[in-house]
């Protein structure tokens, strides 16, 4: 086995350890720390950071995985956290790739827009078809953004250390 086929198993293996540890977090721990009745979404800015720092294609693979893992999570999306972390893996690592530097400052902006962009498709549903009321849902939206961003700081350390370590290796 070559020297680069070792380097890239070792790098999935961190990768997946590191995302089992924020599905154990997101789906076994944060829904007991409830702060103003709403629980932080982690596995999306971990998405954010990866696709920011290592590229679309990692940060594709690693939002798939984590989609699949927040949809088994979240027991009211089927396939909604799937097919959006994808998306916003890839759409991070190209927009790194072509237009953002790779620091704290995109992270952030990559990271407000997606929880804003979460929060719009978890509330499409109750919004069209349950008639919710439109301050409550946002209300809800804005609590849960801004306690999922209290994550992000070490969340941007921890996107950073990984994608650093896949580089060197």
């Amino acid at each position: 086995m070559s020297d680069s086929t070792k380097n890239l198993i070792i790098c999935i293996a961190l990768h997946g350890v590191t995302l089992f540890v924020l599905y154990v977090l997101q789906a076994m721990v944060f829904p007991h720390l409830r702060l103003w009745n709403v629980a932080p979404l982690i596995l999306p800015l971990a998405v954010v950071g990866v696709g920011l720092f290592e590229g679309p294609s990692w940060g594709g693979f690693f939002g798939l995985a984590a989609g699949v893992l927040c949809d088994a999570a979240f027991s009211d999306s089927t396939v909604l956290f799937t097919i959006l972390l994808t998306a916003i893996g890839l759409f991070a690592g190209l927009s790194s790739n072509y237009l953002l530097s790779r620091g704290f400052p995109s992270y952030m902006a990559c990271s407000v827009l997606t929880l804003l962009v979460i929060a719009f498709f978890q509330m499409f549903g109750l919004l069209v078809f349950a008639r919710e009321s439109v301050l409550a849902l946002l209300r809800v939206a804005g609590l849960q953004s801004l306690y999922s961003l209290l994550f992000a700081l070490p969340l941007y350390y921890l996107a950073r250390r990984l994608g650093r370590r896949s580089k060197a290796m």
